[in-house]
C-alpha cells in the first residue's frame, strides 16, 4: 500500500471532559439568549420568520464535518458528547449549540434593518470585522484545552487559530445574512420556509469561496510545504473572503451609505 500523500487526522485524541462541559454550558448560555431574542421578535412581529432563522442556523451544523475534513480540524472523539459524524469527523453537541448564535446573531440582531431595507456596505464591513474578531477570540480557550484542534501545519495563526479559518468562518456568516437580506421582501407566506435551506447553503458557499486555496494545500502532506506557501495560501483566503463579501453586496445592490 502506498504511503498517504496527505496529513492524516490524529485518531487517538481524548476529549478533555471539564473543558468540553464548560464549553457546552457557556455556548448554551449564548444559545438561550438568542432563542429568547427570536421568541421576542416572533411575538412582537407576529411572524415565525425569526424562529425559522434560528432553525436555519441549527441546520448549518452539517457544514461542520465537511469543513473540518477539508480544513484539517477535528473534535476529539474519545469521550465526546457526540451529535453526528460524517466523513469520519465527529461533531459534538457544543458546536450545534454554538451555531444557534454564531449564524443567527446577525439576522436576528439586524431584524429591523431587514424589514426597513436600510443595510449599508459600511455596516456590513462593520459586521465583518466584529465577526472576525469574535471568531478569533471565542475559539482561543477551547483550542487551548483541546476541545477541538487544527492539525497539521497551518500558518499564520492568531493565538491557536489559523488566520485563514477566521476569514472563512466570517464569510460563512456574512453570505447567508446578505442572501436573506436581499430576498427578505419576497420571503412571504410559505416562502419563509426557504430560509431553512438558504442559511446552510449560504454558509457552505461562503466558507468554500474563501477557503478553497487552503482546502487544497491542506489536502497534501503539510510537513513538506514551506512557510511561504502557507502564508500565500492564507493570504489568498483573506483576499477571497473580502472579494466574496464585497461582490455579493454589489449583487444585492446594497448601497455604500
Amino acid at each position: 500500500m502506498l504511503d498517504p500523500t496527505f496529513t492524516l487526522a490524529p485518531a487517538d485524541l481524548v476529549m478533555p471532559a471539564t473543558a468540553q462541559l464548560w464549553t457546552t454550558i457557556i455556548y448554551g448560555v449564548g444559545a438561550v439568549i438568542f432563542v429568547l431574542v427570536a421568541l421576542r421578535l416572533a411575538i412582537q412581529e407576529r411572524s415565525i420568520f425569526p424562529l425559522l432563522l434560528l432553525v436555519g442556523a441549527a441546520l448549518t451544523i452539517y457544514l461542520e464535518p465537511v469543513v473540518d475534513l477539508l480544513g484539517n480540524a477535528l473534535h476529539p472523539q474519545i469521550g465526546q458528547f457526540n451529535l453526528l459524524t460524517t466523513n469520519g469527523h465527529p461533531v459534538p453537541w457544543a458546536v450545534l449549540i454554538g451555531y444557534l448564535w454564531y449564524f443567527a446573531a446577525a439576522p436576528l440582531l439586524c431584524y429591523d434593518i431587514l424589514k426597513q431595507r436600510t443595510l449599508t456596505r459600511r455596516f456590513v464591513w462593520w459586521i465583518f470585522v466584529s465577526v472576525a474578531l469574535g471568531a478569533a477570540l471565542v475559539e482561543q480557550i477551547p483550542l487551548h484545552f483541546g476541545v477541538w484542534v487544527y492539525y497539521g501545519e497551518q500558518l499564520p495563526k492568531i493565538g491557536y487559530m489559523p488566520i485563514w479559518w477566521i476569514f472563512a468562518n466570517t464569510t460563512a456568516v456574512l453570505v447567508p445574512f446578505i442572501i436573506v437580506y436581499k430576498l427578505y421582501p419576497t420571503l412571504v407566506g410559505w416562502r419563509q420556509l426557504l430560509v431553512l435551506g438558504l442559511m446552510p447553503t449560504g454558509a457552505f458557499m461562503g466558507h468554500a469561496a474563501a477557503g478553497w486555496p487552503m482546502y487544497n494545500l491542506l489536502g497534501t502532506d503539510t510537513s513538506q510545504l514551506s512557510t511561504l506557501t502557507f502564508y500565500l495560501g492564507s493570504g489568498a483566503c483573506v483576499v477571497l473572503a473580502l472579494l466574496t463579501v464585497g461582490a455579493l453586496m454589489a449583487v444585492a445592490e446594497i448601497p455604500k451609505r
